[in-house]
């Protein structure tokens, strides 16, 4: 339990004195590109260094995984380097992985769970994949039917569409398949089985979403086509390089910045530059937002690696505000893990502002709908849902209405902080240590900002 002493933060103090650079310093690595790496590094053909890896709950749970599964992984926490001695490739070929007896724990991590599944999928590995009760509540149909199309082969041991699943030994082969969901997940989960079994795919899907898989693949010699809502795959001179290095998280970042933009409205004079963020255009539409409702920034690009953008983010202070929603499902695969964030902070803007087509919310780490409108409601923040949508209006004033309700959920405790921090505001956020499960060090991040005084 995080707790906050009864104490007033002087508005004197906290604008002149953050050091907002020192939060660079606690930003965690991309944790999508993290999962990634960690399983292209599985699938190489020879050893992979991996630095600034993300350290994240979320991460380290797949790491525990693969290691439970016989890859030989060390492990240096201090540096966040991870070295892959063998892969799952090597293992699988010399038929060690086929048993079906291992049963893998992932926590609550719905993209460890999936990826991990398309990629023993893709490789006949036998195996039972399990997590938490929340990842046992979240739905994992909609990656099983296509791979099963394509010839993969499960079994749900307990209720169907869900966790624990058993992936039974099986060869997948070459088709098309069509997913349902508006997921990066679900094209990364039948791509990754696709790499792992060396076949061509073509996989349409409804709505552009993260294209990391796609683009790390591309990078490593596969030939990867995504166009018109369908990617195509064709398998290419595969090489996984020997060392990989992950750019900053930008959806970790948000929060920092969302904390500095508040607290700096009225002091277009301030300014600080986070440098090595992935800023892959399907991954910074909070920061688009941001600018839409009047803050200032600038984005600059710098040579990417593997074909992932990376480059710096400058936020400035000062600007012209006004409260701005968000539709379109395509706009909010970009945005999609701020979006309660975007809510609490539309709700301090001039004007209404309309959070549309987010479906998608309600099978996160919570209902993030519900649990959205709950969390800000017990900051005083009144929002109202409509079916899929949240409408709020501007202008309200924070305060705190007793202990603030985050649902085990890493996305709303960061945005209760922020809200909190940015307004001065004494209260108590039962298991707000959920941020771990992607900003591992936040808490060391606000630290260093503010020189200790929270």
């Amino acid at each position: 339990m995080l707790i906050y002493p009864d104490r007033h933060i002087p508005s004197t103090i906290l604008p002149d004195r953050p050091d907002w650079a020192a939060a660079a310093a606690h930003i965690p690595s991309d944790k999508s590109i993290s999962h990634r790496a960690l399983l292209f590094a599985a699938l190489s053909d020879g050893p992979v260094s991996i630095t600034g890896i993300n350290q994240g709950a979320a991460i380290t749970l797949l790491i525990d995984a693969l290691q439970q599964l016989g890859v030989l992984i060390d492990f240096d926490r201090a540096s966040g380097t991870v070295v892959f001695q063998t892969s799952l490739r090597a293992m699988a070929r010399q038929g060690l992985l086929n048993k079906g007896e291992e049963r893998v724990y992932l926590g609550p991590s719905s993209a460890a769970a999936r990826l991990l599944i398309g990629v023993l999928c893709g490789l006949g590995v036998g195996c039972v994949v399990d997590g938490d009760e929340t990842l046992r509540n979240r739905p994992f149909d909609w990656i099983v039917e296509p791979l099963t199309e394509l010839g993969g082969r499960f079994k749900y041991l307990e209720r169907p569409g869900c966790l624990p699943l058993r992936i039974l030994p099986a060869q997948i082969g070459p088709g098309r398949v069509q997913t349902t969901i508006g997921s990066a997940q679900s094209v990364s989960a039948i791509l990754l089985a696709a790499i792992a079994a060396r076949v061509p795919v073509e996989i349409g899907y409804p709505v552009v979403a993260r294209d990391h898989t796609q683009l790390m693949a591309r990078g490593f010699g596969d030939a990867v086509e995504d166009r018109d809502h369908v990617v195509t795959y064709r398998p290419g001179q595969f090489q996984v390089p020997d060392t990989l290095t992950i750019p900053l998280d930008p959806s970790a970042l948000a929060y920092p910045a969302a904390l500095f933009w508040l607290m700096n409205r009225d002091r277009p004079e301030m300014s600080v530059r986070f440098e090595g963020v992935c800023i892959n255009p399907t991954r910074i539409g909070f920061f688009h937002w941001m600018q839409g409702c009047g803050f200032r920034l600038e984005i600059s690009p710098d040579e990417g690696a593997r074909g992932e953008k990376v480059g710096a983010i400058t936020l400035k202070g000062g600007g012209t505000f006004k409260a701005q929603g968000m539709q379109g499902k395509e706009s909010l695969h970009s945005m999609i893990d701020e979006i309660p964030l975007m809510v609490a902070i539309a709700s301090l803007l001039p004007g209404e502002a309309v959070f549309e087509d987010l479906f998608e919310l309600t099978f996160k780490e919570s209902d993030r709908i519900a649990a959205t409108c709950q969390m800000v409601r017990s900051l005083g923040i009144d929002t109202v849902i409509d079916g899929y949508a949240i409408r709020t209006t501007g202008r309200q004033r924070p305060s705190v209405q007793g202990d603030i309700a985050v649902f085990n959920d890493h996305r709303l405790s960061m945005t209760a902080h922020v809200v909190m921090l940015a307004h001065g505001l004494a209260g108590r956020i039962p298991g707000g240590e959920c941020y771990k499960t992607s900003f591992p060090h936040f808490d060391k991040c606000l630290q260093a900002v503010f020189a200790g005084q929270i």
